[in-house]
């Protein structure tokens, strides 16, 4: 009891030097930071898909691509706010996470894995492909940005400042998920997808909740990031982003608030290890092993006890 009121406090203590750092940093790399947010958010909805209903997904960029594109068409082609663009990014994103869950409700494991890796390639190809609507290989430009009176959020404080209040909102919504109705059935599903309906757990239900609820976040991710970069091309979407957002989650413990703040230390890494030339990617590498062996060691340890 004493130690996870020490593991919490110190993670408080994380959150908070993260409302401080943009202050004391220069400019880019509060945008390394802002970027690292939106990674977070993402990372969040792997939490509830991964973490909670067991669902293996390695296509989650494309959920986040999509919402860009979702944004970015939307505001483009039409005279619409770009808060709105945001939503609708969502709501996207959460359609076709839908779409994805009911033909993979029969698939579990590397079978779910090769089904979403697929998606992505599709949606990939397709971002590349449908020129007149996505730019193409040479993207989409001229996104409007976030506004409210004077403060414009397509500076990196100001925006910072908003995904900071969006995914502690995120977070709070994660921890209500996993203490609900519906997420002690996620955890059922996880558990034992067999038996679940013998407790009256709807497992279709559940899953595609959860298959929603996690691209809804992603999409919503994207949106944010395509009315902040106000530019957006297919190459900023790869299977390496999909693969790191699963190792975050995983390293995390699938906890929603250390997930929050190991994917914004991981995604800041690379860039402060940059002065180290061909060598950062070696230490980045060590880092993350380093998490991966001690969320190890805490899951055999827990297994023990148990």
């Amino acid at each position: 009891m004493i130690k996870n009121r020490w593991k919490n406090i110190i993670v408080y203590i994380m959150l908070l030097a993260m409302l401080i750092v943009p202050l004391i940093i220069n400019k880019y790399m509060v945008m390394v930071l802002d970027l690292g947010l939106l990674v977070a958010i993402v990372v969040l909805g792997m939490v509830v898909l991964v973490g909670f209903t067991g669902q293996l997904s390695l296509g989650q960029v494309a959920y986040y691509a999509i919402g860009s594109y979702a944004a970015g068409i939307l505001c483009t082609r039409f005279p619409i706010s770009p808060w709105i663009g945001i939503l609708f990014a969502g709501f996207v994103g959460m359609l076709f996470g839908i779409l994805v869950g009911i033909p993979a409700f029969n698939l579990n494991g590397p079978f779910l894995a090769i089904i979403t890796i697929g998606f992505f390639e599709i949606v990939k190809i397709l971002l590349i492909n449908l020129q007149d609507l996505t730019g193409g290989p040479f993207g989409l430009m001229g996104i409007p940005s976030l506004k409210i009176g004077p403060i414009d959020f397509s500076q990196p404080l100001p925006f910072f400042y908003l995904v900071m209040f969006i995914m502690i909102l995120v977070i709070v919504s994660v921890i209500r998920v996993r203490k609900s109705r519906i997420g002690r059935a996620m955890i059922s599903v996880m558990n034992d997808e067999v038996a679940s309906p013998m407790l009256g757990v709807n497992v279709r239900k559940v899953k595609l909740v959860s298959f929603g609820f996690s691209a809804f976040l992603a999409g919503l991710a994207g949106g944010l990031y395509a009315v902040f970069t106000g530019y957006i091309v297919p190459d900023a979407y790869t299977f390496s982003e999909s693969a790191l957002y699963l190792s975050m989650s995983v390293v995390s413990g699938f906890n929603a608030i250390l997930a929050s703040v190991v994917a914004v230390f991981l995604n800041m890494l690379p860039e402060a290890l940059r002065a180290l030339k061909e060598y950062y990617l070696l230490f980045f590498s060590i880092a993350l092993l380093i998490f991966v062996m001690l969320s190890a060691w805490k899951q055999y340890k827990s297994n023990n006890e148990n």
